[in-house]
């Protein structure tokens, strides 16, 4: 106990010896100034924080020197681009094309882990989905084709022929001059339609295709069977490799069971119906 005492008492003289030598010299400087007395370190450092935004980081395996002068360069096109006739236009979008889709993304050079993050700075408040349009628009027409009919009416024209296909159209030009869509019963080509023509065709293409699922040749097959069972209220659906069925009574268990065991039969032999 007495130590203790003593060591305060010491630790108070030091701390009294120490502000009477700051307050001499602050009167020879002719200056008063108050002094304060330390604080006890915190035993938990704070973070400090930088008015510098954090880069992400990438693994530094994924970029080399040839791929960060690509960025660079594709970059540099991009911005030089922007700005200019509908011809910089179509050439900005292209170079945007390049950087968000080859293998790997070329954005990620420039240390964004995602194609959202790059977007935002190269393009601030440009919606996702006008720069989804542009770049495909870019892909497959020309600034001729964008000058005549519009990146608008292009990319309907793109959502279009998507749908029919059922797939990402590949990397090639299209023919304006030969593309024909479906108007009604008729087979007409893209370039006689008004903007709200194809707005109208690519919206049943694509609505129609949505349907696609339920209306396969498997599915109508199987409805068939059921129907030449007494299970015609029995809803079938189909997407991709998962089949569902639904509006199934108690009662129908069975014949449901003997429907599907013939149809599987008829799998087997290779005849669906």
């Amino acid at each position: 106990m007495g130590s203790r005492s003593g060591r305060r008492a010491l630790s108070l003289g030091l701390s009294a010896d120490v502000a009477s030598q700051a307050m001499a010299t602050t009167k020879a400087s002719g200056k008063a100034r108050r002094v304060s007395t330390a604080r006890a370190p915190a035993t938990r450092a704070k973070a400090t924080t930088t008015s510098r935004a954090k880069t992400p980081r990438v693994p530094a395996v994924l970029v080399n020197k040839a791929m960060l002068a690509r960025y660079d360069a594709l970059l540099k096109a991009f911005h030089e681009a922007q700005g200019t006739e509908l011809g910089g236009w179509d050439a900005a979008y292209e170079a945007l094309d390049s950087l968000l889709h080859s293998e790997p993304p070329l954005f990620i050079a420039g240390g964004y882990k995602t194609a959202k993050a790059f977007l935002a700075a190269v393009l601030p408040g440009v919606a996702l989905s006008t720069v989804r349009d542009g770049v495909r628009v870019a892909r497959h027409f020309n600034a001729d084709d964008e000058r005549k009919y519009g990146v608008r009416k292009l990319a309907l024209l793109i959502d279009y022929l998507e749908a029919e296909s059922g797939t990402e159209l590949p990397r090639v030009r299209i023919d304006l001059a030969k593309t024909k869509v479906d108007v009604g019963e008729k087979r007409v080509l893209f370039t006689s339609l008004s903007f709200d023509e194809m707005r109208d065709v690519a919206r049943k293409k694509k609505s129609a295709k949505g349907r696609a699922g339920t209306d396969a040749p498997g599915v109508r097959a199987l409805r068939r069977v059921f129907g030449g069972s007494g299970l015609g209220n029995v809803a079938v659906q189909c997407r991709g490799e998962r089949w569902s069925l639904g509006r199934i009574e108690e009662r129908q268990f069975a014949d449901l069971g003997a429907a599907l065991t013939g149809y599987a039969k008829k799998l087997a032999k290779g005849k669906p119906g």
